[in-house]
């Protein structure tokens, strides 16, 4: 009776010694969800995406709809909103929730979808315990899932990117290939299944962001290290390859190649200040684990050169090295394995004392104090309140655009998108639009525009969203004077009715440390809007008037 009853003792202790890292980062990650972080314009991005699909509209946008850059569209694969769009939609999301225009009820919009990054996160700190515990041994995954609850750095995974929504599958996709053992024929039947979920979660990774193909080696190697059979290897590279060839097939399909092939060379030729700056944000967020990560792993590939942690690292910086254009959070796939350098790190250094107390406690006591910081610098960080601005703005928006929809007795119907009297084209940016027109407007009787052509203007009534440089910014992709004349005379015409201004006081203390990580963390954003309206049912004339007056006599 003992063997069973130490057994169960042993269980005990693994599920409480689990339950650690999954508690803490529960808390880092689901506290304040819907104020912090501040909502970044990627966000919007992909929720206008996952929206396009949930009002069965499909999974590409067209260059006439509330695109970014309406000239190339094909910048991602699909899976990131058909995730999104499956997720939130098996809960009736947005309608169950019955939004309306007030401020509450935007910010439960935006906390559902962030509420799943949160649980993202938690299961991603599962994942990096077992995949420590597996390749190493329990008190690395400890102290590797700890680290990846509690630092300042993972506080980035709260938002609704497509990194955070592809690293669970990455991750699961490195477990499976590590729980492969050589087989005998047996076993190699039990394999087959465990090498085809693995290939597929990959190959769904890399159906969300491309960049993820740099890990193909990491997980390779694993399993070819593994198994040492290639026939495991074939096997598992058909679905890493086939479900990310999904999207130039569906190009094809739409007759859409060239325009897949044109959005490729954007993508590729697009440039900011690079890997380098990137890093260097990091940093700032988060100095004790990016610092002690990027020696921790030094140490593991010249001291002990684990070719683990080199295939993770190496293959997805060289990759990100290469390429123009790089943001912070697109460094976020090897958080995990930045978190497995620092614990190897910390449980090593205690091998220079010869006192076997002191190896045994100071791996703990180090994770402590190092813990301790992150939770509190955290905590710090996860309190503050940095999204009403854009709940704020999306309220006063969509209040505007209500009341230019009001029924008067000049018409019966409000439903019919060809009366121009009480249908609206609204004018601003995408980040703003993409909630009344996917989120209030069911019966999509109004216009939404984020570029300002000549002759758009089909309605008499107008609503604009005026951020900073509003003219320069409607017009970016045509400069033609015809647009900004025209656009100047809407903007003149129109009458004020409010203006949001972001609270410069939400992050306090600016110049000390954690707060001034983010200042000037993301590209700048507008922070004031003016909401203001044309309502008078002549207003497109208007505009025809003063374009003849002007262009007319030539």
């Amino acid at each position: 009776m003992r063997l069973p009853n130490e057994k169960f003792k042993k269980l005990n202790s693994k599920i409480f010694i689990i339950m650690i890292p999954l508690i803490l980062s529960a808390f880092t990650h689901l506290w304040n969800i819907d104020g912090f972080p501040s909502i970044y314009r990627d966000e919007d991005h992909y929720l206008r995406k996952a929206m396009h699909v949930l009002r069965g509209l499909g999974p590409q946008e067209g260059p006439t709809e509330l695109l970014s850059y309406p000239q190339t569209t094909y910048t991602h694969p699909y899976f990131g909103q058909l995730f999104l769009a499956s997720v939130l939609g098996s809960f009736g999301y947005p309608d169950s929730l019955n939004p309306t225009t007030t401020f509450t009820s935007i910010k439960e919009v935006f906390m559902v979808p962030r509420l799943l990054m949160g649980l993202l996160a938690i299961l991603d700190t599962f994942l990096l315990f077992k995949i420590a515990e597996r390749r190493y041994n329990m008190t690395i995954g400890l102290v590797a899932s700890i680290l990846f609850a509690v630092m300042p750095l993972t506080w980035i995974i709260r938002r609704i990117w497509l990194e955070p929504i592809q690293l669970p599958f990455i991750l699961a996709s490195i477990l499976l290939a590590l729980y492969i053992t050589n087989p005998n024929l047996a076993e190699k039947r039990k394999s087959i299944p465990i090498v085809l979920l693995s290939g597929t979660l990959l190959g769904l990774a890399i159906f969300t962001k491309i960049p993820v193909v740099s890990l193909i080696p990491l997980v390779g190697f694993m399993i070819y290290s593994n198994s040492k059979n290639f026939k495991l290897i074939g096997l598992w590279i058909i679905p890493v390859l086939l479900i990310p060839l999904l999207w130039p097939m569906y190009a094809i399909f739409q007759g859409e190649l060239n325009e897949w092939i044109t959005s490729m060379y954007w993508q590729i030729e697009r440039q900011n200040s690079g890997l380098f700056s990137s890093i260097e944000k990091l940093f700032n967020i988060d100095p004790i684990l990016v610092g002690f990560s990027f020696i921790g792993l030094a140490y593991a590939v010249v001291r002990k050169r684990d070719l683990f942690l080199i295939l993770w690292f190496v293959p997805f910086i060289m990759f990100q090295l290469v390429s123009s254009y790089v943001q912070y959070w697109h460094l976020i796939p090897i958080y995990p394995a930045l978190c497995i350098g620092c614990a190897i790190l910390i449980t090593d250094v205690s091998k220079i004392f010869r006192s076997q107390r002191i190896k045994n406690l100071l791996p703990y006591s180090l994770l402590t104090i190092i813990g301790v910081y992150g939770i509190i610098v955290t905590s710090i960080l996860i309190s503050l309140n940095l999204t009403s601005f854009h709940y704020e703005v999306i309220s006063v928006l969509g209040n505007e655009i209500q009341k230019a929809n009001k029924i008067t007795t000049e018409s019966s119907s409000y439903n019919n998108k060809d009366n121009n009297i009480h249908s609206v084209t609204v004018l601003g940016n995408n980040y703003f639009l993409w909630f009344p027109k996917y989120i209030l407007d069911k019966n999509g009787i109004n216009e939404y525009k984020n570029y300002y052509h000549h002759g758009d203007i089909k309605t008499n009534k107008i609503v604009l969203a005026v951020g900073d440089d509003f003219i320069d910014e409607m017009t970016r992709y045509n400069k033609s004077s015809i647009n900004i004349d025209e656009l100047s005379v809407l903007l003149y015409r129109s009458n004020f009715t409010s203006r949001i201004e972001e609270n410069q006081s939400a992050v306090p203390h600016r110049n000390i440390y954690p707060f001034n990580s983010l200042i000037d963390l993301d590209p700048i954003a507008t922070t004031s809007v003016e909401i203001r309206a044309n309502l008078a049912h002549d207003v497109t004339k208007h505009i025809q008037t003063d374009n003849v007056t002007q262009y007319g006599k030539s």
